[in-house]
């Protein structure tokens, strides 16, 4: 009985195979289709570097291999085999898998502005713009090629017009960029091709539903379906994802310090919304989702993504960008290049037929363009003839069509004939767009003159290329005196480096703007440009360093995302008026919601129930407009220190710098008064924003020692987690909102740090409050001092020399006072109305004498003052900047006292703030050196006497600052001449050494 079980279940086995059954056949095939896949990506290495190279492009040449591999697999032995599988691939799963990353990577990295701009213009060209590029197509089909309905009826014209309706222009943008096109442009080429790949794919399934319908093939076509139709894939995919976009960014703030994470989310979410839109119960357009979703991240979601993570981010989708676009290309390839060989259905005349639709199809995307020309010029970016026609010329055909007809190839219930001719025709405009038009349109951009570039350009451009020689030669002169480098040939390292290309490319510069300017060039003027070229390229130049400071701020955790994005954008808004007057502020003014609803919020923020709401809202839109208005002030100020370091005409860039200055002064007259109005709310940002950076500062210290092994990895993890933890508490945090007494505001002031609580106790009991009003005169420079100020509420002005420094919440006026002999240093006025609390100056006085820190602070303090009332004097302290000097002094210079006759060293440096000294050594040129009070004192090896009682700072290190030689060096226009000089020299030189080899 048991031995017929066995027997049974033996038999059985025979015929139902186990479940863990695998066929090994099976696995030797799936592990040769990874192979030729890996060798493709390998082929397109290859391929890159061939199109560095020759600039040949990219795309078509994968393309031709994929077709070459499809031809040839019959002799490929068992790559050939792998090819045959892949060939057999559903192009639904190209789809699926390769054109959302495709899609959302091109709408992630986009420039939001510039695509916000033209999207009218893209709307009309990618919607009904394809539409009716499709009916002309099927008209061309039908009426100039007389395919009869046997071939392809109508309705079965107009689906293979929608399939060659959607472009891929990815070679032609490449090539656009790399020549210097217009962004506005290359957007526009880039944003038609975004979208239209999707809408392309709603009126190919709209007109595959009515050709089928019209052969009795599936269900009746209404036209209420029609239209609800064409609203679910136009209006509910792109809202998918934006709603998707929104809740992945809300996430991706909440991720600190893991880029593993914010990658992967970017991905999934991209694949969700795909999925979601397609498959779910949206049935709308997945790839209208994903494209909406990825400029949804362009627009708002790549500030959610800390400064930390964005770089990786960015990294790895274009990693994956470059794998999906080589493999889609290869794969289409070779899909075609197996129709081909199987062809049965393509007859001669179709070849024909097809070379003449290549030029009807150029033809019918002219009229298409031409039908929304008015609309075109009315909105966005004008765009000119050449521009044009190089639209027109470089509407490539690509990966996205061919998918969509083997689609149409696959589709059983269509007659075979059409649906062979659907893959013919479109692997046919493919190849000839991209190996024709792709190949050919740089001949075109330049025999058009497309590409704009003013002499202005060229001149700047030549004395950056003739800086460049001259610092190269510099370098050279100092290695040659380098024992290290004693046996190199320095002839043939110029050559490496490229010094004779670097010289031949001045030279071709300065003939092409001798032709330009007809053979009158002067080498270090601008006469012959007019002032409007000149002027608009300084605000070109200075916006664009405006914006890689906000970034940088943003980078360094110095600004929030909306305040970066703002800034960014105003800085765009003004790159498309250079030849106008610099009107950031204006920009950014309009943005800030108005006092009187803020006010209305202080109101409501009382209130039971809504007062939580109203309170969170004013802290952060007020947060946000200050965030903006010190970001813009702080980087607007550094723009004013690289005046001197832009090679261009210094009377040009010296009238661009007034109107920044304009600007800089309308956002602190602004911030100003945003201080004044709401003091408490801005003590609770500014309380914000010091934390934030500490912790931020902690961030990069922790990361920097364990980059030199001061920390181990699990040390590392366990004090980052502690720091990322508490940034997202920061970000959550309620703050009082409550003006501190002035007991608690003086203990948390930096100079009281310290002071034991009964003398601070002194200090209170002698304080009082003032008022001033709008320019009163708080003390002159001069009268008797009897009071120090501490500014509780609105702004200072403090005249310093001929210098103002401005003083705002929490100043103390003045630290110079203090040190002085009873007299008022300094002449302090209200900017606006103001409130101080006055403290008594003998009782500060007192406690100098009793605390030595105390003290040290007030003098250190004084510095700011002191090289400004004394500046003949300040030696190199004058040329720092405020934040500079602050850090050298606080780092880098110790406080102290001497006695007369003692001895004293200023082997870096220092400087003297009581008392005098003089050399131990007199020098027989000059005499003995003397140095007495608010005087800097250059580094000596030599010691000093104390004459009289000695109150200064002893520097323990070289002061960095750019010394006066080095400014110069980079101040090129008024000493061009002096390098010209140095460059003809080099070029003498050059070509002498040349002719002797």
């Amino acid at each position: 009985m048991g031995h017929e079980a066995e027997s049974n279940t033996s038999t059985e086995g025979s015929q139902i195979q186990d479940s863990l059954y695998r066929d090994e056949e099976k696995m030797e095939e799936s592990a040769n289709v990874a192979y030729l896949l890996t060798l493709g990506i390998l082929l397109g290495l290859g391929l890159r570097e061939l199109n560095k190279k020759t600039k040949f492009p990219y795309s078509p040449m994968v393309l031709t291999c994929g077709l070459l591999i499809g031809l040839l697999q019959s002799s490929l032995g068992y790559l050939g085999e792998s090819a045959s599988i892949l060939s057999h691939m559903h192009p639904h799963l190209i789809v699926y898998v390769f054109v959302p990353v495709l899609l959302f990577e091109s709408a992630f990295n986009c420039d939001w502005y510039i695509f916000k701009y033209q999207i009218v213009n893209i709307l009309l060209l990618a919607g009904p713009g394809v539409g009716w590029g499709a009916i002309l197509l099927g008209i061309v089909f039908k009426l100039f090629l007389f395919y009869s309905d046997e071939d392809m009826n109508w309705y079965q014209a107009f689906t293979l017009g929608s399939v060659l309706s959607a472009t891929d222009p990815v070679a032609v943008v490449a090539l656009l960029k790399e020549l210097g096109a217009s962004s506005a442009f290359n957007h526009l080429i880039e944003g038609e091709a975004l979208l239209n790949d999707g809408v392309a794919m709603v009126f190919f399934i709209f007109f595959n539903k009515l050709s089928k319908a019209a052969a009795g093939i599936g269900g009746g076509v209404t036209f209420g379906g029609v239209l609800l139709n064409f609203f679910r894939n136009s209006i509910v995919g792109p809202v998918l994802g934006v709603v998707v976009g929104f809740f992945g960014a809300l996430w991706a703030r909440r991720i600190v310090g893991d880029d593993v994470e914010v990658g992967w989310l970017t991905f999934i979410f991209t694949y969700l919304t795909f999925y979601w839109a397609e498959f779910c119960f949206f049935k709308t357009s997945g790839l209208l989702a994903v494209v909406s979703l990825g400029l949804f991240w362009s627009a708002f979601g790549k500030t959610k993504i800390r400064s930390e993570s964005e770089h990786a981010v960015h990294t790895v989708w274009s990693f994956v960008q470059y794998f999906c676009d080589t493999t889609v290309f290869l794969l289409v390839g070779m899909i075609v290049g197996t129709e081909v060989i199987e062809e049965r259905y393509i007859y001669t005349s179709d070849y024909f037929r097809m070379i003449l639709f290549y030029f009807f199809m150029i033809l019918c995307r002219y009229l298409m363009v031409i039908s929304f020309w008015p609309l075109l010029k009315r909105y966005g970016y004008p765009m000119s003839q050449p521009e044009l026609i190089v639209f027109v010329y470089g509407g490539l055909r690509g990966a996205l069509g061919l998918t969509l007809s083997l689609m149409v190839g696959c589709d059983q219930d269509l007659p075979p004939r059409f649906r062979h001719l659907s893959v013919f025709f479109t692997a046919g405009m493919a190849a000839l767009t991209n190996l024709v038009n792709g190949t050919t349109c740089k001949a075109l951009v330049n025999y058009l003159n497309m590409i704009e570039n003013p002499v202005i350009k060229k001149r700047v451009y030549k004395r950056y290329l003739t800086d460049m020689i001259v610092n190269q030669e510099d370098t050279i002169k100092e290695l040659e005196g380098d024992e290290h480098f004693a046996m190199a040939d320095w002839n043939h390292v110029k050559s490496l480096v490229g010094s004779q290309q670097f010289l031949q490319e001045v030279v071709q510069l300065e003939n092409e703007i001798k032709q330009i300017q007809g053979g009158n060039m002067s080498r270090i003027s601008y006469e012959g440009l007019a002032d409007t070229d000149t002027f608009g390229e300084v605000r070109y130049r200075v916006l664009r360093i405006l914006k890689g400071l906000y970034y940088s701020q943003f980078e360094h955790g110095q600004c929030d995302e909306d305040s970066v994005r703002l800034l960014v954008e105003s800085s765009d808004v003004a790159l498309d008026h250079t030849g106008s007057i610099l009107n950031i502020w204006e920009q950014l003014f309009n943005s800030f919601t108005s006092f009187s609803s803020i006010k209305y919020f202080f109101k409501v923020k009382e209130w039971t129930f809504l007062g939580e709401y109203a309170q969170q809202y004013i802290t952060k839109h007020l947060g946000f407009v200050y965030d903006v208005t010190t970001t813009f002030i702080s980087c607007a100020n550094e723009v004013l220190t690289l005046q001197e370091h832009m090679p261009m005409n210094k009377n040009a860039v010296r009238l661009i710098m007034d109107e920044i200055r304009t600007e800089i002064n309308k956002a602190e007259l602004y911030l100003g008064t945003l201080t004044d109005t709401f003091p408490e709310v801005i003590r609770a940002i500014q309380t914000k924003r010091a934390s934030h950076t500490v912790l931020m500062h902690q961030r990069h210290h922790l990361e920097e020692n364990q980059k030199n092994g001061l920390v181990d990895d699990k040390e590392f993890n366990q004090l980052k987690s502690n720091i990322d933890a508490r940034l997202v508490q920061l970000e959550n945090h309620v703050f009082d909102w409550q003006i501190p007494t002035f007991h608690s505001f003086a203990m948390e002031f930096p100079i009281f740090t310290g002071v034991p609580k009964e003398e601070l106790d002194t200090i209170i009991k002698s304080t009082y409050e003032k008022r001033y009003q709008t320019d009163e005169i708080i003390y002159e420079k001069g009268m008797t001092c009897q009071n120090i100020y501490i500014v509780q509420k609105g702004n200072v002005i403090d005249e310093v020399g001929s210098h103002q420094i401005k003083k705002g919440l929490g100043s103390l006026l003045s630290y110079v006072n203090l040190i002085g002999d009873g007299k008022c240093m300094t002449t302090s006025r209200a900017a606006s109305e103001t409130v101080l609390h006055s403290l008594n100056l003998n009782v500060l006085k007192s406690l100098m004498q009793k605390s030595e820190a105390f003290e040290q602070k007030i003098y250190v303090n004084s510095i700011e003052y002191l090289i400004k009332l004394y500046e003949s004097q300040a030696g190199p302290l004058g040329q720092m900047e405020q934040k500079r000097l602050n850090i050298f002094l606080r780092q880098k210079a110790q406080f102290k006292k001497f006695d007369v006759h003692s001895n004293v060293e200023f082997m870096f440096g220092g400087y003297i703030i009581k008392g005098e000294i003089q050399s131990c050594i007199q020098d027989e040129s000059e005499g003995i050196e003397r140095y007495n009070e608010y005087c800097y004192v250059p580094p000596r090896e030599n010691d000093f006497n104390v004459i009289k009682p000695l109150i200064c700072l002893v520097f323990d290190d070289a002061i960095d600052v750019i010394k006066q030689d080095r400014l110069e060096q980079f101040n090129l226009e008024n000493h061009e001449e002096v390098i010209e000089q140095r460059f003809s020299r080099i070029d003498v030189q050059q070509k002498y050494q040349q002719q002797e080899l």
